[in-house]
């Protein structure tokens, strides 16, 4: 059996690996979803003062007061900035970590860094009250069509702009032993290809699940079924 620690990304909250969580359960896995500062349940807490650096000691204070050891980190899109600022503390209670889709910054990098001047572009364009940014449409998630997407897009809360401009800590990463990127094969974005081509060029195991970006939303079993294959290829799942 292995535990799965799954961070959500921008807009979401611990609610959205709620049916990967519940397949995951089904193979004899635990799983801890929490959700970050001002996001999901907690978006009534959201304030000007929360960013990358709150996020990352969000997951930080989850592990150690949780007295997790032996996990594996699921990080998917914005939070796997989340999980590189974090592995600087919490790597040594690590067995592995999962990158699904996920941004992997080079030290001293923000996401829109990353992304370059259209998004910041796009940033401005659904700035709110100077400080917050609004979610973005269904295509973005890779959700647009699907059953679910109503009912995904409906839990969607504004995400503060510090988030995205906040960069990332300039040391080298201290990534697990065992770390693995799934890419979704069917998300066309540039940006997250180039994430992948990093992975690979960084040593990260390889994989894909042929679903848009969201897979917990479009494919929660299958994707239950691929972290559960992943973690028993780490050894941590018996």
């Amino acid at each position: 059996m292995a535990t799965f620690v799954c961070i959500h990304g921008a807009f979401q909250g611990g609610w959205v690996w709620r049916d990967t969580a519940r397949a995951l359960f089904a193979l004899g896995h635990e799983v801890l979803s929490p959700t970050l500062s001002g996001c999901g349940h907690l978006a009534h807490h959201m304030g000007p003062g929360l960013g990358l650096g709150l996020y990352v000691r969000d997951v930080v204070q989850f592990v150690a007061l949780e007295d997790l050891q032996d996990v594996v980190l699921v990080g998917h899109s914005y939070s796997g900035l989340i999980c590189t600022g974090a592995m600087a503390e919490i790597s040594p209670r690590l067995a592995g970590a999962i990158y699904v889709d996920a941004l992997l910054p080079q030290p001293g990098q923000s996401f829109a860094d990353m992304a370059g001047e259209p998004f910041r572009n796009m940033l401005s364009a659904r700035l709110r009250d100077g400080w917050l940014v609004a979610p973005w449409e269904a295509s973005m998630f890779g959700v647009a069509g699907d059953e679910r997407a109503e009912w995904f897009l409906s839990r969607l809360f504004p995400f503060p702009l510090a988030a995205f401009t906040d960069a990332t800590g300039t040391g080298a990463p201290a990534f697990p032993k065992q770390h693995h990127y799934l890419r979704c094969a069917a998300n066309p974005n540039p940006m997250l290809a180039a994430n992948a081509a990093r992975a690979a060029g960084l040593g990260f195991v390889m994989h894909a699940i042929d679903t848009g970006h969201c897979p917990q939303i479009t494919a929660p079993v299958e994707l239950a079924r691929m972290l559960a294959t992943i973690a028993a290829d780490m050894g941590t799942a018996g």
